[in-house]
């Protein structure tokens, strides 16, 4: 059995409730690392492209509460995720970028090049690439892979929250 392709068509019917709960996690985790990099950068950007981010995830998660519960599929809370998101994250490095080249981020930097941060950046940017991979291989209207997939970004939102709680708390 190939993989199959999501259309504004197709009712997945194996999403449960449980599912699209779980898939909010990675949304709620990055939502927070954004705050607290905003709090260290100041950035307005970082903080609008965490929002930005964070409604578009939710966007997804009531997507999946919709097909799990109505059997519907309300296309446009699943493709909105194509723009909204990667213009959030967007602003989240512009505005991170210009802070960089704008203030003196050396205490930041003090903290974030030490191992344990590293450490989670990497694991951060390995959930990443997992999700990415999955969402090349995967069959996106399996629960199976869905979970698999969340699992990635949970990794990887956990990851980048427990590395700017470490920078933001030290």
């Amino acid at each position: 059995m190939g993989k199959s392709t999501l259309t504004k068509d197709t009712v997945p019917a194996e999403y449960t409730v449980g599912l699209a709960l779980f898939d909010a996690v990675p949304v709620i985790l990055f939502l927070a690392a954004c705050v607290l990099l905003w709090k260290m950068t100041g950035s307005v950007l970082v903080l609008a492209g965490g929002i930005v981010s964070f409604v578009s995830g939710m966007g997804k998660v009531l997507w999946k509460i919709l097909v799990a519960v109505q059997k519907k599929n309300v296309w446009p809370l699943f493709v909105q995720m194509r723009f909204w998101m990667p213009a959030g994250l967007s602003l989240v490095l512009a505005g991170f970028l210009i802070t960089c080249f704008t203030k003196d981020l050396s205490s930041f930097w003090e903290k974030a090049l030490t191992a344990l941060p590293v450490l989670f950046f990497v694991l951060s940017l390995s959930g990443m690439t997992g999700m990415i991979l999955c969402g090349a291989k995967l069959d996106p209207v399996k629960a199976r892979s869905n979970w698999i997939e969340q699992g990635c970004n949970t990794i990887a939102q956990g990851a980048f929250f427990a590395a700017m709680a470490l920078i933001f708390f030290r």
